[in-house]
This record gives C-alpha cells, structure tokens and sequence, in this order.
C-alpha cells in the first residue's frame, strides 16, 4: 500500500490492466508496422508468433516478472535450436515493447531492463582476397548466375538488392546503377521487388569501364535468351532472372553459388560475404570509409567503422612518424631563428 501511495504522490501509479503480453504485443506490431521497413515487421513478427508468444503469450503484462522472462531465455538456450544471435534478437523485441508502453506509461516498468540476455559471441568476417576471387570468376564465367556474384563483389549490392535490379537503374553512359528496388518478401511471405527499407539504401553506385563491358556482355546474352524462349518469355527487365524471365529466388541463387564453389575448391563463403569482399577490396586500395559506407548503402558511417573497423590499416606507426617529423621541423625552424 505504502508502494502504491508512493506512486500516486509521484504520478507514476499505472492501474493494473488484465492484458496479456500476447494481445499487447500484436497491438505493438500494428503499431510498428507503419514505422519500420517491411523487411523487419516480418522479423519483428515472425519471432514473436513463434517464440515469444508460445512460451509467454497468456502472462498478464502486470504479472510479468523478470524471473519468467529471464527463464525463457535460458530455456531457449538450453533447447539449442536458436544461435545465441536470434535469442538477443527476441530480447531486443521484447525490450523495445515493453519499454514504449512504461514510456507513455500503459504499464510501470520495462521487466527486461533486470534480465540478462544471451550473450553473442562476434564471429569471424569470411570474404575472398583478390586472387580466389580472380580464381573463381574466371572458373564461373560460363555459369548462368554469373553476373550475380560480379555484381555483388564488384559493387557491393546486397543480394535482395542484386535480384531486384532492372536495367533502366543502369546508366551506361555515365558508368553508374542506380540503387531503387529489392527482392523482398510481403506479407504473406511471397517475394515481390519492392521499394528499399530506408534513405540511405537508395544510392549510385559508380562503376568501371569492365563492369559496362561485363554488363553488356550479359545483357547481350540475356536478349539471346529472349530469342529462344519466344513468347513464353516473361519480361521484367531484370538485370538477374530466372530461365522464363521472372525473378530469381534466393535459394536458387544460393544453391548456385555453393555448387560453383564446390566445384571451383574455393574457400566457402556466403553470398552476402560477397559484400564483406568488396569492403575489403576498397579498404586494401585505401578508399575512405565514408566512400564504402555510400557505396555498400550503410546508414552512417559509424555503421561501416563498427562493422569493418578490422580491415582498416594500422595507421598508428604513420601517424607517431608524422607527429615526429613535424615536432622536429618545428624545433629545427625555431633554433634557426634564434641564430
């Protein structure tokens, strides 16, 4: 009671409601759903449906304690069919729900907040040097996908982004693709090349006299195609498309690209890695990080630091050797004027 009087006096008392998680955080869905790319609602929703509200759907937002959720956490880890990755993902959610009704005060405090969540070990960053990526597209350059994982090494795309290029977004001319659209999936699940999740994806990409020749090649290639397939083609003027012309689902670029991989006896990356390859690649040639954040699309520059802040050389030695050089002109210049 003393608790309650407290509250009250500070304006902080929230009347219990008989809201179960479950329903509040369906209300928090509808609620993100016109404030988040499309590509994370379905994130957001597909680990809350399939974890989250399985486990502590019927508790009542009131009745949750930090011991229930901190014990569905461990339960998760202890089950072992999630990465340590996915169940701080789930945490994340669950935080950012709770603490925005405790915010506009629909319940009196974020439980999270007193949970510790599962702890994620970084994993090591695998991307291709030069040479193994000279090695492999010179071994895949008859492949049919070919031109998938060019551009992806080349430019940095991500895959959504590669799979949902047309060829109006590339201006031969000027040597650069225009970053406008994605494969990505709707609600239902189904993909459909839709509009980017924010700004700072939408982007040029400028590109070198052998990626105009590559594309042309490709495009060239792709009209021949055309040719034969006749009027079964389905035209969507994708830069990558399936054999009928629609768009190229990822696992069967996926399942490409690990094949040509097995065949060729390269280090085995992921197709996104392909990314992490051209981040490396520039960094090698000493380009400037805000140079890789505009072109791999990342939302600030902090983002490209945190993310490749291992790639960058170590310019430690260059600058105690600068510091050096310039102390000992100054007091060089200054014993001079004293003569």
């Amino acid at each position: 009671m003393n608790d309650v009087i407290n509250e009250l006096n500070k304006g902080s008392y929230v009347e219990p409601s008989s809201e179960t998680l479950g329903d509040y955080l369906d209300d928090w869905l509808k609620h993100k759903r016109k404030r988040t790319a499309h590509s994370t609602y379905l994130h957001y929703k597909s680990f809350i449906n399939n974890h989250i509200k399985p486990a502590l759907g019927n508790v009542k937002v009131f009745d949750l304690k930090p011991g229930m959720v901190q014990n569905f956490y461990d339960s998760l880890l202890d089950q072992g069919e999630l990465s340590e990755r996915s169940i701080h993902h789930i945490h994340r959610i669950l935080s950012n729900a709770l603490e925005k009704g405790a915010r506009i005060g629909d319940i009196q405090k974020n439980v999270t907040k007193a949970v510790e969540p599962a702890r994620v070990r970084n994993k090591e960053m695998n991307f291709w040097n030069m040479d193994t990526l000279n090695d492999f597209l010179e071994a895949t350059r008859q492949e049919q996908h070919y031109m998938a994982w060019y551009i992806g090494a080349f430019t940095g795309m991500r895959q959504g982004e590669i799979l949902g290029l047309k060829w109006d977004c590339i201006d031969f001319e000027n040597k650069i693709i225009y970053v406008r659209r994605a494969l990505k999936r709707d609600d239902n699940y189904d993909y459909v090349i839709a509009d980017l999740k924010n700004n700072s994806s939408y982007r040029s990409i400028a590109i070198s006299d052998s990626d105009v020749f590559e594309f042309k090649k490709h495009y060239n290639k792709q009209k021949e195609h055309k040719l034969k397939v006749g009027k079964d083609y389905y035209d969507n003027n994708l830069v990558i498309a399936a054999a009928g012309g629609n768009f190229l689902l990822p696992s069967n670029l996926g399942r490409a690209f690990r094949r040509c991989m097995k065949q060729t006896e390269v280090e085995k990356i992921r197709f996104h890695d392909l990314r992490h390859t051209h981040a490396s690649m520039l960094f090698s040639l000493k380009a400037h990080p805000k140079i890789v954040q505009e072109r791999l699309g990342h939302s600030s520059i902090t983002v490209t630091l945190d993310t490749y802040s291992h790639m960058l050389p170590n310019m430690q030695e260059a600058v105690a050797e600068s510091l050096e050089d310039a102390f000992k002109k100054e007091t060089k210049n200054k014993n001079k004027e004293s003569l």
